[in-house]
């Protein structure tokens, strides 16, 4: 955040560990997430009685709410209800108040050309055209034009930055299945170029360097040597899949040198580069980190993380501090919480939707299967589609026969009493999740800084399009002002 001292942040994630200890009951609640109908509370809500360990005059006041109401007195900043008491106001208060802006700059960027649209939602075509220009004008500061995009997919960041942008990119990436798809797509383009470039008759013109591409896991163990040897020996796939993984779709900077002294940690032959994973999962943000600190020939990174709830104790705490604090650790279901955000479901209630009314029927079929059998417990009971078109009854005869029961007695829906305190309660969970997720990131800010390099962590991409919006910025030579002006355009 623009300004936000050393100092300060130590504060924050201080009070964020003994506001997060306060409500641990709250966020280590049980709780399935799906993507539809998006966020799904816990299984043991009517089961364990979550509702009723909340404070009675909490109870009191929220138990009645409609959703619109939700939306608008609980999960919107500002003034809620008057006569609400004390504890609930300080928990509105400070749940809003503590976590990172998440609303970015007005974008000035140019939109993504159309080619590079192409197997693409738009969720995914926003999130490319903002980091790709962040990347360049990262690139321009500090001289770096060869970028390692790790955790690349099927490329289509590496394919805008190279073809686009004119970088040097190599795309590391574990499944070959999407580097081969990857490389499929980047031969398509470059045809595709070639043909525009023969029509302009501009025959001399240097054809554009497309990304090469590496096939390796970067796992938590990987230390910078290790790296260095991936880059330089990494293939994308055999031959046959490439059509001949020639030479020359090596940068030169990976080509012409060997893998360099001690393994790449002095004359390494990488040359400066910048560091990029775009929500790169789990501990593989952490690693990223990690090896921007180790290694001399990275310049910059950009670090959009995502699934938290994957972390090892080895990817959080990161830093010093927070490894100090009493308290500091943070249980798989609040790391789970974390990689949602409010902006979907608050639209969700705002417009009482549909979906709303599903929330409740797992956690009311938990209550039949343990009826059942009470030694089943959180059984694996997968997404069944549709299910916001079904009643209830339609829904738990279909869940029982995923695992094998047969139903009891009626299968009578909640009440449309629970099923507004269901929607209380996952909404009064998910006020915590960014603070959850500001804890880690705030984790990682402290750690570079411990290290010595200034950083910065910028709302990048639309929330309503991008739960995972906060991108964190680094480079070894360039002031922290300036970092906070590379996600503002020109």
């Amino acid at each position: 955040m623009r300004g936000f001292t050393l100092e300060e942040q130590k504060r924050l994630a201080a009070s964020l560990v003994r506001l997060l200890a306060l409500y641990r009951p709250l966020i280590d609640a049980y709780v399935i997430l799906q993507v539809d109908p998006a966020f799904l509370p816990s299984k043991e809500f009517f089961s364990d009685d979550l509702w009723g360990r909340l404070p009675r005059s909490w109870q009191a006041v929220l138990g009645e709410l409609s959703p619109p109401e939700v939306a608008a007195l609980l999960l919107r900043r500002g003034r809620p209800a008057a006569l609400w008491p004390l504890s609930l106001l300080a928990f509105h208060a400070t749940a809003h108040a503590l976590p990172f802006p998440r609303r970015p700059a007005d974008p000035r960027d140019p939109p993504l050309p159309p080619r590079f649209c192409r197997h693409l939602r738009p969720k995914k075509q926003h999130e490319v055209q903002r980091l790709a220009q962040v990347l360049k004008r990262l690139s321009e500061l500090t001289g770096c034009r060869q970028v390692v995009d790790v955790g690349a997919g099927q490329g289509h960041l590496a394919r805008f930055l190279a073809f686009g942008l004119q970088l040097s990119v190599t795309a590391v990436e574990g499944d070959a299945r999407l580097v081969t798809q990857a490389a499929k797509f980047d031969r398509a383009l470059a045809l595709e170029l070639a043909k525009e470039q023969a029509k302009q008759q501009a025959p001399d013109r240097p054809a554009v360097q497309g990304p090469s591409h590496v096939v390796g896991w970067v796992s938590p163990d990987t230390r910078w040597p290790e790296f260095v040897k991936l880059l330089h020996s990494g293939k994308a796939a055999d031959d046959r899949s490439l059509g001949g993984a020639d030479s020359a779709r090596q940068p030169p900077e990976l080509r012409e040198t060997g893998a360099g002294k001690e393994g790449g940690r002095a004359g390494s032959g990488l040359g400066p580069l910048l560091l990029t994973g775009l929500h790169a999962c789990g501990d593989l943000s952490a690693t990223l980190l990690r090896l921007f600190v180790a290694s001399p020939d990275i310049a910059g990174i950009t670090s959009v993380s995502c699934c938290y709830m994957k972390l090892s104790p080895g990817g959080y705490p990161l830093s010093n501090w927070v490894s100090g604090l009493p308290g500091h650790q943070l249980s798989y279901k609040a790391r789970e919480g974390a990689c949602h955000a409010l902006e979907d479901y608050r639209l969700r209630l705002e417009r009482d939707s549909p979906s709303l009314r599903t929330h409740c029927y797992r956690a009311r079929l938990e209550t039949l299967i343990r009826a059942i059998d009470p030694a089943k417990k959180r059984l694996g009971v997968q997404a069944i589609p549709k299910t916001h078109e079904m009643t209830f009854e339609q829904y738990a005869r279909q869940g029982l026969e995923r695992v094998g029961m047969t139903p009891r007695g009626p299968l009578e829906a909640a009440s449309p009493a629970e099923q507004r305190r269901v929607v209380v309660f996952v909404s009064l969970a998910l006020l915590l999740a960014p603070l959850v997720e500001t804890l880690i990131l705030l984790d990682r800010m402290i750690y570079l800084q411990e290290q010595g390099f200034p950083c910065e962590l910028v709302p990048l991409f639309n929330p309503a399009l991008s739960a995972r919006n906060l991108v964190l910025v680094s480079a070894k030579e360039v002031p922290p002002s300036d970092l906070w002006g590379l996600a503002e355009g020109d």
